[in-house]
């Protein structure tokens, strides 16, 4: 097993990478070493980094030997002219991060004007994770999903030049595939920990806070945001749901529970450790 890290602080990465975890998931996960340290933003583009911030933990992805890895998100027209002109500069200074993309707009930047930087199918990616569909035919509840519309989407992403797909914990683990084969050819599979999405969107709460009551999602849709979820996630208690949630900007979370996590580890390549809750 390896690892990918995403940190609060990324100028001090942990010696061992299941550090960035609490206790219990320090004994649940196997020991590996820390290959990637993950930056940017999966749900967010105002909260993508500016260019002297990239290129500082590029450094210090470096100087650690692990492979900068940058998280772009679903973005505007706006967000995709952000993530053009940050990575250009990138390369420009002889920065070459690998990228997870969650946006076709992304991925078509990412073939079209940056071949040579390493894409990775971002989580996003699998549409499927929360789609009700899924239980369709299954009166038992379990994912009834038709496991050759995984299977082509990979065989997309290979053609594409996808190196790696990234995921939450899946519904029944297909769209994770088998990994590489002994020759190397295929997709790596990544598994986010311990913090799955729950939902994501444009309409964020806490930047709607910033505004007179009725003024909130209309005016923040449209103004930049000076990010106030920087200060780190919110507990949230769902009368729905008796796991603990956090508002994290515009996304919510909560932790997998751990059997559930278990089950799925042997399906993955790599670990990508979040140390909170972040958009």
């Amino acid at each position: 097993m390896e690892y990918g890290l995403r940190l609060v602080n990324p100028f001090a990465p942990p010696r061992d990478p299941r550090d960035a975890c609490s206790r219990p998931w320090r004994e649940l996960l196997p020991e590996g070493p820390a290959v990637a340290l993950y930056f940017g933003s999966e749900f967010c583009e105002d909260r993508l980094p500016d260019l002297e911030e990239a290129e500082a933990i590029c450094a210090t992805a470096s100087d650690c030997g692990w492979e900068p890895t940058l998280l772009t998100p679903l973005v505007t027209t706006v967000g995709l002219g952000l993530v053009e002109r940050l990575l250009a500069g990138l390369t420009a200074s002889r920065r070459a991060p690998a990228v997870v993309f969650n946006d076709w707009g992304v991925f078509g930047l990412l073939r079209e004007r940056h071949p040579s930087l390493p894409r990775r199918a971002g989580r996003l990616m699998n549409r499927s994770l929360r789609d009700p569909r899924a239980y369709r035919d299954a009166p038992s509840g379990s994912a009834a999903h038709d496991g050759s519309r995984f299977e082509r989407l990979r065989l997309f992403f290979i053609d594409a030049g996808v190196s790696a797909v990234e995921t939450d914990v899946d519904l029944d683990g297909g769209f994770l595939g088998t990994g590489r084969d002994d020759a190397g050819a295929g997709l790596s599979r990544a598994l986010h920990l311990p913090f799955t999405f729950t939902a994501s969107g444009r309409n964020c709460p806490m930047k709607a806070l910033l505004y007179p009551d009725g003024n909130g999602f209309s005016k923040a849709l449209a103004d930049p945001c000076p990010a106030p979820c920087r200060t780190g996630p919110v507990p949230v208690q769902r009368d729905d749901s008796p796991l603990l949630h956090w508002r994290g900007g515009n996304t919510l979370f909560y932790e997998t529970p751990q059997q559930v996590a278990q089950g799925w580890l042997a399906h993955a390549d790599r670990v990508v450790l979040h140390e909170e809750p972040a958009p």
